[in-house]
């Protein structure tokens, strides 16, 4: 390795209060390949533990050309900032040192920049690192970016950089740019201060995609990193968009279009943001509804740049369609016209349709007996601009005025229905569907690539053609139910079979659990997943981790509350969207409806007893379909 190749790079080091994870970094870069780059500039961000004293012992016994810059606690911004003024490399890599770096990182970058130096910026291949796992996993959502291996692109479309810590930047034009990263953001100042120095270029980008060059982001166990920390920060959902990208939005729109990478950013951003509301794992109950409405006031003025073509053409992680409509209603534009059934054709003597308005009083008709029984704003930052509506029609409907019915095939959950359809609209057809919506996409091939026929085919993950949806055609339904239950709902499980087996008219009643004496079938096995296709009732028992939401099928799926429920079990039962619901507790039917389950589908005991659980599902079994709630149901002209 040359030394002018080693003087090329500069690297910034911003460190607080990382001694956990120091050595692990400092060892990625003593085994690097090559030769390391001259110039390490390590940002002591006012440290209160070790992690000064560890850097410091590196660079005396490894690195002495290397050096150490203290400051007050300032934040990683604000010492990222110092580190950029401080350098004097040509290239600059901002690296956080709870992170590794894979073994030929370096070496892959000098023999990029030794064929090419004349773009605008250089991402290096972004790995995932959960810990403890030691190991490097490319699951990154963006990794389709380096499927055709090391390339150079223009940044468009789906198409963008948004981590500030795999990429390597050109000094000079930064400084020229006036780009600065944000103090004061606990989320997206590493995009922000990528959107501002290219948009400052005042051109189309051209990007380096090193796909040698492994960066290891590490998902902290421990739940201590920035990244980690902004969910309940209520600054998150509201200054980086009032302060960060609508000025950056704003500033481009004046002077002509946005670029198609800025709107997919933004895009990306909703993500992690709009459809998280709907996981009980990331909602955000700590805003208050002052909070809520700043946060859909920042959405909004940030969307209404993202033009409707790129809204349905983003492609790039898995937007719900619900979201994409909901990024439609908040900025005053109309809802596209389609309604959505949730059961294949001639599956059951009814089905239910769904559809999206702005306004919760609009009726619709359709050309068989029908009608609405349960409409409801979807629980995103309390935003009452997006209403859903559930229409129960006979099976006969083939039109619905003004709208577009589409039929999910056999198989499909409702996010590839609604996705299949986006992607008919944008003349998409050949590419993945994604099995849920909180399951990132990724597409096989890029148009850009030089030569398509080399890039890595993606696998499919839960796809259409899964082993669930695959079983759940070629089997017709039989006369058997089915009884899910976890390790600690076995002797509620274990009673409910016994009544279904006097109460219920089939063939079979099979308990499927974990750990049980009752486990007759091991929950995803072959014999389970035929169990779950040809099964005429499925009753899931809670106390249930999270119901499994597998390919829909054709018996009648419900799920027994045993116990009051709170909010993230709704946001649970969402997901496994079931046709019948039993609970003992009045108060959940409110709760329920909220996310979509109509009155008509829940059903209250007093006494929540096996005995009676069985002799309530009786008379839906045997119609294995709910009816009409009402007789006078209307009928499109």
């Amino acid at each position: 390795m040359t030394a002018h190749m080693t003087d090329v790079l500069s690297v910034v080091v911003p460190v607080y209060n990382v001694s956990d994870y120091l050595p692990e970094f400092l060892a990625s870069l003593d085994a690097q390949a090559g030769a390391l780059p001259r110039e390490f500039i390590f940002i002591d961000d006012g440290s209160t533990d070790d992690s000064a004293g560890l850097v410091q012992k590196w660079i005396d016994e490894r690195h002495p050309s290397a050096r150490m810059v203290s400051t007050r606690n300032r934040g990683v911004s604000a010492a990222r900032n110092t580190g950029l003024d401080e350098v004097s490399g040509d290239w600059v890599l901002f690296l956080d040192p709870d992170d590794v770096l894979g073994s030929d990182y370096f070496a892959a970058l000098y023999a990029f920049f030794a064929r090419d130096t004349t773009i605008d910026l250089v991402a290096t291949n972004l790995l995932r690192l959960q810990d403890p796992d030691r190991v490097l996993r490319d699951t990154h959502p963006l990794r389709f970016r380096f499927a055709g291996g090391t390339r150079i692109a223009p940044l468009e479309d789906d198409v963008f950089i948004m981590n500030a810590a795999s990429v390597a930047f050109p000094v000079r034009a930064v400084r020229d740019s006036g780009a600065r990263f944000r103090t004061g953001l606990h989320a997206s100042e590493d995009a922000l201060f990528v959107a501002e120095y290219l948009l400052n270029l005042e051109r189309t980008p051209r990007a380096g995609f090193v796909a040698g060059a492994e960066y290891g982001y590490r998902k902290r166990a421990a739940r201590t990193s920035a990244v980690d920390r902004y969910r309940s920060d209520p600054s998150t959902y509201t200054v980086r968009f009032h302060e960060g990208y609508a000025p950056l939005l704003e500033r481009s729109a004046q002077v002509g279009a946005v670029p198609s990478w800025l709107q997919s950013m933004l895009l990306y951003e909703m993500q992690w943001l709009l459809p998280v509301q709907m996981d009980p794992q990331r909602y955000a109950e700590n805003l208050d509804p002052s909070q809520r409405a700043h946060t859909l006031a920042g959405l909004s003025r940030c969307l209404r740049h993202v033009s409707e073509e790129r809204l349905l053409s983003y492609d790039a992680s898995a937007l719900p369609w619900e979201s994409r409509m909901l990024i439609l209603a908040l900025t005053a534009r109309d809802v596209l016209p389609a309604v959505f059934a949730t059961t294949p054709r001639k599956w059951r003597s009814t089905t239910d349709l769904i559809r999206y308005s702005r306004d919760i009083t609009r009726e619709y008709l359709a050309d068989a007996p029908s009608s609405e029984i349960v409409s409801w704003a979807p629980d995103v930052f309390g935003q009452q601009v997006l209403f859903a509506h559930r229409l129960r029609a006979d099976s006969r409907v083939r039109h619905v005025t003004d709208h577009d019915l589409v039929w999910p095939r056999p198989g499909e959950t409702l996010a590839q229905t609604q996705d299949r359809y986006r992607r008919y609209l944008t003349e998409e057809h050949e590419a993945f569907i994604p099995a849920h919506e909180h399951e990132v996409y990724v597409r096989r091939t890029r148009s850009w690539s030089p030569n398509p026929k080399t890039i890595r085919q993606e696998a499919r993950r839960r796809s259409l053609w899964s082993k669930d949806a695959w079983i759940g055609r070629c089997f017709r339904p039989g006369h058997a139910a089915l009884v899910e239950h976890p390790s600690d709902g076995v002797e509620f499980s274990k009673e409910l079979v016994s009544w279904l087996r006097r109460v219920v008219r089939t063939r079979q009643v099979r308990a499927q659990g974990s750990d049980s004496p009752l486990d007759a079938l091991r929950f995803g096995s072959l014999r389970h997943r035929i169990a779950r296709a040809r099964a005429r009732l499925i009753v899931s028992v809670r106390p249930v981790g999270r119901p499994s939401a597998r390919a829909r099928t054709r018996s009648l799926r419900t799920l027994v509350v045993t116990a009051q429920l709170t909010h993230p079990e709704v946001l649970r039962i969402r997901r496994f969207s079931p046709d019948l619901v039993v609970t003992a507790a009045d108060a959940d039917a409110a709760a329920l409806q909220s996310i979509g389950i109509a009155s008509v589908d829940i059903m209250t005991l007093s006494d929540l007893n096996p005995h009676a659980v069985a002799q309530a599902l009786r008379d839906r079994v045997a119609h294995r379909a709910t009816t009409l709630p009402r007789k006078d149901s209307n009928v499109a002209a």
